[in-house]
């Protein structure tokens, strides 16, 4: 802990759910009012309901907004999802393909969304204090960057009829939220709904900061050319294809001539989005020699804590052609996972995560503020006379997003959920640790409350 006055973890002074972000009016907000109150009267939400995204329908809204106060917390009905997972439901796995000789190991920290948040100001290398070794530690480090850095208006988070929220740093958060004492994310992903919140002048300037900074994004096109090619890093010695896409860019229009400049795959848009771009991009990594190709995807239906059941056909077939796992975000909650082994070499692991959750959070709802810090062994090795990199491990942490000091001077710390459920709290925050520790039962069984951090 730091030498903070006051060292009292609390709920962070946030919005309970993104209720109190939203500014309807008129007959829309009627329209939403309205919806709400037949389908609650109708015994509907409880469970996950096929609702296409669509901004100017009021009964997307109102199915959004329910969930944003009430989370669901079931699979989709008659399609077997919670029987699906129920195997996978615990934080550690052992992945090593029998007979594989280890030559060396690293490990790489998968996080999820980073989003501008209040009291991040003031938490410059105390943010991550508690989970530094956990994420940071790991030899490669990777989060997805769900705020743009602009040179324009930092403008509040809010939710309206006639536009979608922003989601900007200043580059004091910015630099909060990335690093922890001088320990950068090496990679962060920039395809995800918020990106072209401040069009293509947002995209130039985090570009533009991240290469000062030295940290690799994946997502995002420079050029057309860039777009073309496949994304590699050099990172520990190992060559790594990345394939990062997002399922939408909130209905903000691209930048004129630039369709190249997020890497798009409609996911939960469409009826049956066009998937095989991913795959040739996938492909094309194992193509150029890649020891490893990770999927990173920002999909999935908010506020559910399981899955869509097209997510897992989609994320099979991924593996399928050559992702050795595949990294998942945008639900601010966390989701189970899924091991995979493809039929054409069953002893190839292939980790599916299919949502981290919210690593800073803008609401301080129970859900909303436990996200999963997994982390995965890789190895390089043989197996006979074949030298191959495997996933050997996985590992998965739940943490949470709490807060330490009064009203104004608040700032954010991100603890393992192991730690806080261990501590002693009084009456209130002890609820709501509890309740925490609820939803982290849901994706992991009951294990991880007595295991340390990896």
């Amino acid at each position: 802990m730091s030498d903070n006055q006051d060292m009292t973890l609390h709920r962070a002074a946030l919005p309970a759910d993104a209720r109190a972000l939203v500014r309807f009016q008129g007959e829309f907000a009627a329209a939403v009012e309205r919806l709400t109150r037949e389908a609650i009267a109708a015994g509907r939400w409880n469970t996950p309901e096929d609702v296409k995204l669509d901004p100017s329908d009021p009964a997307s809204w109102a199915y959004w907004l329910y969930k944003t106060g009430k989370p669901i917390v079931r699979g989709m009905p008659g399609r077997g999802v919670e029987e699906h997972f129920e195997p996978f439901r615990r934080s550690r796995f052992e992945l090593l393909p029998a007979g594989f000789e280890v030559e060396s190991e690293l490990t790489m920290s998968a996080s999820g969304d980073l989003m501008c948040t209040r009291g991040l100001d003031g938490a410059t290398d105390r943010l991550y204090e508690d989970v530094a070794d956990l994420i940071f530690g790991a030899d490669i480090a990777y989060a997805n960057l769900e705020s743009t850095l602009t040179t324009g208006e930092i403008v509040p988070t809010v939710v309206s009829a006639d536009d979608t929220p922003r989601i900007n740093l200043t580059p004091a958060q910015y630099q909060t939220v990335v690093s922890h004492r001088g320990r950068r994310y090496d990679v962060v992903q920039l395809a995800n709904n918020h990106i072209l919140d401040c069009g293509e002048e947002g995209v130039r300037t985090t570009l533009a900061r991240l290469a000062r900074d030295g940290i690799e994004q994946v997502g995002v096109n420079a050029t057309a050319e860039d777009a073309g090619r496949p994304r590699i890093t050099e990172l520990k010695g190992l060559r790594i294809g990345w394939v990062a896409h997002t399922f939408s860019v909130n209905f903000k229009p691209f930048p004129d001539g630039m369709p190249w400049i997020v890497n798009m795959t409609p996911f939960h848009l469409v009826p049956n989005p066009d998937i095989s771009v991913i795959e040739g991009q996938i492909r094309a990594c194992r193509d150029a020699g890649c020891d490893l190709v990770f999927v990173a995807l920002h999909w999935g239906l908010e506020f559910e804590f399981y899955p869509h059941p097209d997510q897992a056909k989609w994320a099979h077939r991924f593996a399928d052609a050559g992702a050795d796992a595949v990294i998942g975000h945008h639900p601010h909650v966390p989701q189970p996972v899924e091991i995979y082994r493809p039929a054409q070499d069953p002893s190839r692991a292939v980790p599916i995560l299919y949502s981290l959750g919210n690593l800073t959070s803008v609401v301080s709802g129970a859900s909303y503020v436990v996200s999963l810090v997994a982390r995965l062994r890789i190895a390089t090795g043989r197996m006979g006379s074949t030298r191959r990199t495997v996933i050997a491990g996985l590992d998965l942490t739940p943490v949470v997003l709490v807060a330490q000091g009064e009203a104004e001077q608040e700032i954010l710390k991100l603890v393992p959920a192991a730690t806080l459920l261990q501590q002693s709290h009084e009456p209130t925050m002890s609820a709501y640790v509890n309740e925490i520790a609820s939803y982290a039962d849901i994706v992991l069984g009951k294990a991880w409350r007595e295991e340390a951090p990896a």
